[in-house]
């Protein structure tokens, strides 16, 4: 390829952090080292650009890898097996002349040489939260520092009584709503919308569907619960939103089916979340559908 034809950067900050920890490597990461450095780097600076979650083998962006395969689809990054290198095509100086973060992450990267295993095993022994659900914590870890991973895990107040929480996604990661969920212990994500879609990443039905089992969440959607895109329209007001749901209250308790289902799955699993997109829970139907089973069947709720 011409130096005519080279490749524009990412536009988003983020994509282009991937593109400084490859150039600051040497041009070349294990998916897994990325996964970790980056990781290692948003906790060490407080960078804002990703999020994680403790998964099969420690701390795990489900964006950062998104962004990673659309990256390869543009050729921004190439990957042979689990190696990472920069895209032949790119042109580097589109990103990476004069800019303070890509200085940071050098400098940043020249104090951290850690590499495959050991750069795991410092991740779990710094942040053992993250190690919850790893594969790989009993071949890389001590007893005391298996010890420190076990108190990390959440310990909610004991109870054999069910437990409803409500959940909205609006304005965080998705894996800031899925630490949520995790230390809190939630065993069923309800999904109360109507059309379970959504332009922000990882909210449709189909992504939490997917990911959440594998942390042991399970993902029920309970489309009869929802309120019709057409009555959400035009909601510009908190007396908008009132309206909405003085009409939606009336007509809830006719939902029969779906509130039953509701409460079966509430009944069997303990630990249920509601969740639908709105941050405030008053901004949202669900707490309609928590106040009636709270009134109804003396479910205890919280909104998170």
């Amino acid at each position: 390829m011409t130096t005519a034809t080279k490749l524009k950067a990412p536009t988003y900050m983020r994509q282009r952090l991937l593109l400084f920890f490859l150039d600051a490597a040497g041009d070349a990461l294990s998916k897994m080292d990325l996964q970790k450095l980056l990781f290692l780097y948003h906790e060490d600076t407080e960078a804002a650009h990703y999020a994680f979650v403790p998964y099969r083998f420690g701390s795990y962006s489900f964006l950062a890898a998104d962004d990673l395969d659309l990256m390869e689809k543009r050729g921004w990054v190439e990957s042979e097996g689990k190696e990472l290198t920069l895209g032949a095509s790119i042109e580097k100086e589109s990103w990476a002349r004069n800019n303070a973060e890509r200085r940071a992450v050098k400098r940043w990267m020249y104090r951290n040489t850690h590499r495959g295993d050991r750069l795991v095993a410092e991740t779990y022994r710094r942040f053992p939260y993250y190690a919850i659900n790893s594969e790989m914590r009993e071949r890389l870890l001590s007893s005391a520092e298996m010890a420190a991973v076990k108190s990390a895990l959440p310990h909610p107040e004991e109870t054999t009584d069910p437990l409803v929480f409500t959940i909205g996604y609006e304005g965080i990661h998705f894996e800031e709503y899925i630490n949520k969920l995790i230390r809190h212990q939630v065993a069923v994500l309800c999904d109360v919308r109507r059309n379970p879609l959504s332009r922000k990443f990882g909210f449709s039905s189909k992504m939490l569907a997917r990911v959440l089992p594998s942390l042991g969440i399970e993902y029920i959607h309970l489309p009869e619960l929802g309120i019709e895109s057409d009555k959400r329209k035009e909601l510009n007001s908190m007396a908008d939103y009132e309206s909405l749901f003085a009409g939606y209250r009336v007509e809830l308790p006719n939902r029969t089916k779906g509130l039953d289902r509701l409460k079966s799955i509430i009944d069997q699993h303990k630990r249920v979340a509601l969740t639908c997109f709105e941050a405030e829970p008053h901004c949202c139907h669900r707490h309609c559908i928590s106040d009636l089973l709270e009134a109804q069947a003396g479910y205890k709720v919280t909104h998170l």
